[in-house]
């Protein structure tokens, strides 16, 4: 059978050849790298073509081949094709070396035992032993490249099982890849095929940017979660980034396709569909409100609580008479009686107008002052609080009677039994076999159900601390701040989702505040902002601000807010927050009015929010920033207000003075993830769809 030798030249190109790099412009690519056009990646990513030499497929995975300078010419080589060598030591025919020689088609190959295919082979002339072009590249036609490794890697092929994966830390089946360089790393082919930059619009989530396939999570300023599957993401794994917002999400859940039945096994964190009926639920408030009494207001007008109400005597003026001991005549304040120019509250002008049921600012006509007391006033809904409660939120309070009573009798105020917070308003008591237990107006006439932006269409329902059943949770975190939900919390679920909102996150967060330092509306938000990949900062505070937590934000100006500082307005109020307050301003229901009160101090004190320029307490030498204290009027002198002897029977009825402050533990970083890798059968890689839509087959 005749074997011919053969030059190199003869299977030179007529033309001129140009080594090409397909992964030049993907090899350090970051996702905000402006340097090269998505199109263009995406579109290097899918290119192929066919080798004239093996007539076999060329792919960005190959990332070097030849192509012809000529414009009109498509010739093309593989690299190894171009580059093949005269001789050739196959570990085959270890004895003898094998020579570049033009064979016969029907020559039939010893390493395939088929017949050649290209007409070029390898001879060994001692032997009659040949082999043809594709065995002799064989380890080249399986080598790949690919920018997650510096090394090639091959298709190697063992037993099938689950083996873990170097880039996502999962197991897996199927094809896997692995680098001779470093003999544990090993990839598997789901995640060697994922593309560069993927468009992600399904029903459930969509995000209008493109995102960027990313090899690590070590350069992030915060920790975050993926947005479809609300896990944290975890450092050194493969993650789908958005090159202009702080978008995450793990390449698995951004890939994968999700059938209609399966969403509800999903956080509820995409969009989506209405569990319930608006006819079934007639009173359902819809949050967040506009207003923040609105909720209080909504329960009072509607009449949706268990109780009974006084029956108020007014003047012929429409005055309330007799309404409180202390304020025996509550004068009516509307556009029709009103001759004097009224300040209604308003944070751009830094005027602060509290009501003293409630502590939430009245900004509208009519409402109650004082006729003795100007800083005494009342929102109109509040002067028709039930006098009586029954059965109201919590354990503690089912099948019991609570009254109603004045707070403010006590000069440092309450703390609800039910969401913790500091209370100088009207509020509950009632008693049980523990004792006497106070719960605020706004937790007295919690609802039993809402709705939420954030989780939209979906029923929230509330949980009544011990009294329900967490169904076997063992973990939850509030939505909004992060916090843990202990078991005697007070919270609203989704029965349908892993979605769930501390009753104070819920209620006391408006959908929108004013602020003096920007001139828009701040608008709530539940995740970073789009179009917004820098770093957050607190305009009111001027620390740092986790985007992960709700927060507040101006898109126009690009200004955000801790949702804890939206209510703080004026300028004694900066540094009150300390960095461990989550969610709600801590004072959020407390009126501080500024008046005098005696103690053993020889000068008048008034009772205050402990700012971080009030130092340190002047009787017990600890930090005063976010405490209640007493501060001098005349002097410099400032204390806790439970370090005082006068006050001492207060501080042991009510423990609100130490208000335990829930930390988040920050996430520590661990170090480097040992290698651990097995390889698996041989598979040329497919580059994944980049584009995820809704498959028309779950319609």
């Amino acid at each position: 059978m005749d074997v011919n030798e053969i030059n190199l030249e003869e299977l030179e190109h007529e033309h001129p050849l140009t080594l090409v790099d397909l992964q030049l412009m993907h090899r350090d690519y970051l996702e905000d790298d402006d340097e090269y056009a998505d199109e263009d990646l995406i579109k290097t990513q899918n290119f192929k073509c066919m080798c004239n030499q093996c007539d076999r497929q060329i792919d960005w995975y190959h990332r070097y081949y030849y192509t012809c300078d000529m414009p009109s010419c498509n010739y093309s080589l593989h690299k190894f094709c171009k580059e093949i060598p005269k001789t050739l030591q196959f570990q085959g025919h270890p004895s003898h070396t094998l020579t570049l020689r033009r064979t016969p088609n029907d020559y039939k190959c010893r390493a395939c035992l088929k017949c050649h295919r290209d007409g070029i082979g390898y001879h060994c002339s001692t032997c009659n032993y040949g082999i043809d072009l594709l065995c002799a590249t064989f380890i080249e036609q399986n080598t790949i490249h690919h920018p997650a490794h510096p090394h090639p890697l091959i298709s190697i092929g063992v037993e099938p099982g689950l083996i873990k994966c170097f880039a996502c830390k999962k197991k897996h089946e199927g094809h896997f890849y692995q680098c001779n360089t470093c003999l544990n790393f090993l990839v598997n082919s789901d995640c060697l095929t994922l593309p560069i930059k993927l468009s992600l619009e399904t029903q459930q989530f969509s995000h209008r940017h493109l995102l960027t396939l990313s090899y690590s999570f070590l350069d992030q300023l915060y920790d975050f979660e993926c947005r479809i599957c609300g896990m944290e993401l975890e450092d050194e794994h493969l993650i789908y980034k958005c090159s202009k917002c702080m978008y995450y999400v793990h390449p698995d859940c951004a890939t994968q396709r999700i059938e209609p039945f399966m969403s509800v096994f999903l956080p509820g964190l995409g969009k989506t569909q209405k569990n319930f009926k608006d006819v079934d639920h007639p009173n359902l408030l819809h949050l967040p409100a506009d207003d923040e009494s609105y909720i209080l207001a909504h329960q009072i007008s509607e009449k949706i609580f268990e109780g009974e109400t006084w029956e108020q005597k007014r003047d012929e003026n429409g005055n309330l008479v007799r309404f409180l001991p202390d304020h025996p005549l509550l004068v009516l304040i509307n556009n029709a009686t009103t001759t004097t120019r009224v300040s209604l509250h308003d944070p751009m002008k830094r005027i602060k107008l509290l009501c003293n049921a409630c502590a939430k600012p009245i900004t509208k006509m009519p409402f109650y002052k004082c006729g003795k007391d100007d800083d005494y006033v009342l929102h109109d809904w509040c002067t028709q609080l039930p006098t009586r409660l029954r059965n109201v939120v919590g354990h503690r309070g089912q099948g019991h009677t609570l009254e109603l009573f004045n707070s403010v009798r006590f000069t440092l105020g309450i703390k609800c039994s039910i969401c913790g917070l500091p209370c100088n308003g009207l509020c509950y008591y009632g008693t049980d076999f523990k004792g006497i237990y106070i719960i605020d107006a706004h937790c007295a006439l919690m609802p039993r159900e809402i709705t939420h932006e954030a989780h939209a269409n979906h029923l929230l329902t509330r949980v009544d601390g011990a009294s329900s059943s967490r169904s076997g949770v063992s973990k939850m975190e509030c939505r909004a701040c992060r916090v843990g939900i202990i078991e005697s919390d007070t919270y609203f679920r989704c029965n349908a989702c892993d979605f769930y909102l501390d009753c104070r996150c819920a209620l006391h967060l408006p959908k929108t505040v004013r602020n003096k330092y920007d001139k828009h509306s701040l608008k709530l938000s539940y995740s970073p902002i789009e179009d917004h990949k820098g770093q957050y900062f607190c305009e009111v505070c001027e620390e740092d601000l986790d985007p992960g937590k709700w927060f507040y934000h101006c898109v126009e100006c690009a200004q955000s807010i801790h949702s804890a500082c939206a209510p703080l307005i004026l300028q004694s109020e900066q540094g009150i927050n300390s960095l461990s307050l989550e969610g709600v301003y801590k004072y959020i229901n407390f009126k501080f009015t500024g008046k005098p009160i005696r103690s053993l101090h020889q000068h008048p004190v008034s009772v205050a929010p402990g700012t971080k320029n009030d130092g340190l307490c002047q009787l017990c030498g600890s930090e005063l920033q976010s405490h209640l204290i007493l501060k001098c009027l005349d002097c410099s002198f400032a204390c806790h207000a439970y370090d005082v002897p006068s006050f001492e029977d207060l501080s042991r009825l009510f423990t609100m003075y130490k208000y335990e402050e829930k930390k988040r533990m920050k996430k520590q970083h661990g170090p480097q993830t040992n290698l651990e890798f097995y390889p698996s059968e041989m598979k040329r890689p497919e580059t994944r769809d980049w584009k995820v839509i809704d498959d028309p087959f779950f319609q």
